[in-house]
């Protein structure tokens, strides 16, 4: 009896674990570049019949590139897209406003006062508007003529009929799919979009070394997350791309550098809260916990941590501030008739350390912010200064302390 209670008890534990596993599986997943943009993978519960259906996906990302989008069942299961729509015009309240301008609705004053206005202006603006980094225009407030007087901004509150069958509470998409495969799956979306992004910083603590002419740096790294892509992600696992992923971009839209498709596959090897490989030319930093990502939150994760760096004290003297002035080339200087007229009173301290498993490192650095400080002699930290690393080192890196 106990061999058979024993068995059943390890038996419900499989179970557990595979339905664990198969949770996990179903995680969202998310890759963020660093110019701005970010690339999804999601799973949205489908119920097919045969032939053609209809079904939806509300809470996607709110700067969505539409033409980015990959729906597919897992599972292999032959899915054909006959028409997808995106809808990103939540219903609001000026929204609402924009549907009954030139026409009369009631306002509530007080608890047991309800007047009527006709709303002449509602002040709606799109969110495409706002998408294409246009500035914001003047005419946002609305105007209501209430007893034949025009009033800027609302008398009350709106109250408005119910809600018509087509509007949307959040960024939806939906499809016209088609399939002689019915049934219940869950299907994978894939997507790039905007809104998401992420940098370094390190904090280093320079002490002197009294074994020998090199300074000792204590380094802690930082990858800070930003998320306004409209939509909270829940226990996601998540990716960091370093470096610059070629993006056509529209003349009209500088400001949306949104990217390529991940193609990064994940891996299940214990490791350090951030793990980074090589990955196509690039860098791929790895969280290795799922965490929540919510919308409009900034988030921080340490990546490195790392004591007893040697590092070579360099002072460096730049008389002539070549570049400060942006020389490029011995012509540039010769042609210059104020080139030496004025000198540099400052000297460079900076601090040089091999990037290498030997020197208690040998994880490629992303680019970021390098902050420097220094014990006092009563063992406070003191700040003595910063510089930015504007690549991605594996062999060296330099950072000004102060001038």
């Amino acid at each position: 009896m106990k061999k058979l209670l024993l068995i059943m008890i390890l038996l419900c534990g499989a179970l557990r674990a595979q339905e664990k596993a198969s949770d996990n599986n179903h995680q969202p997943a998310l890759t963020i570049y660093n110019q701005n943009f970010f690339v999804a993978r999601e799973y949205v519960p489908l119920d097919l019949a045969p032939g053609v259906n209809r079904a939806q996906y509300a809470g996607i990302a709110a700067h969505l590139e539409p033409d980015s989008v990959i729906l597919r069942d897992p599972a292999g299961r032959a899915l054909q897209v006959l028409e997808q729509n995106y809808r990103n015009d939540p219903i609001s309240q000026e929204l609402l406003l924009s549907f009954y301008e030139g026409k009369t609705l009631e306002f509530q004053v007080q608890p047991n006062q309800i007047i009527k206005g006709k709303v002449v202006r509602s002040g709606y603006i799109p969110s495409t508007y706002y998408a294409q980094n246009y500035q914001q225009p003047s005419y946002t407030q609305p105007i209501i003529e209430v007893d034949g007087v025009l009033r800027f901004g609302l008398p009350g509150q709106p109250l408005f009929p119910a809600l018509s069958a087509d509007s949307i509470l959040k960024p939806t998409l939906s499809w016209l799919l088609e399939t002689n495969d019915p049934g219940k799956f869950d299907a994978e979306i894939s997507y790039v979009a905007g809104g998401m992004s992420w940098q370094a910083d390190y904090n280093l603590v320079v002490s002197d070394n009294p074994k020998g002419k090199t300074d000792l740096l204590d380094m802690v790294g930082w990858i800070t997350m930003r998320n306004q892509s409209g939509k909270t992600f829940e226990n996601a696992s998540i990716k960091l791309m370093a470096g610059d992923i070629n993006k056509i971009q529209p003349g009209t839209l500088p400001s949306r550098a949104y990217g390529a498709m991940n193609k990064a596959m994940d891996e299940s090897v214990a490791a350090p809260v951030v793990r980074e490989k090589s990955f196509d030319e690039f860098h791929l930093y790895t969280l290795q916990r799922p965490t929540t990502l919510r919308d409009q939150e900034t988030k921080q994760v340490e990546f490195v941590r790392s004591t007893g760096i040697h590092a070579l004290r360099l002072y460096v003297y730049d008389g002539a501030q070549v570049q400060q002035y942006g020389y490029y080339n011995m012509e540039q200087i010769r042609q210059d008739q104020s080139y030496g007229t004025q000198s540099n009173p400052k000297v460079w301290v900076m601090e040089e350390f091999k990037n290498a498993e030997a020197n208690h490192l040998g994880i490629a650095l992303p680019k970021g912010k390098l902050r420097f400080y220094r014990r006092d002699t009563d063992g406070h930290l003191e700040f003595v200064g910063e510089n930015l690393i504007d690549h991605t080192p594996s062999v060296s890196s330099r950072g000004i302390r102060s001038t």
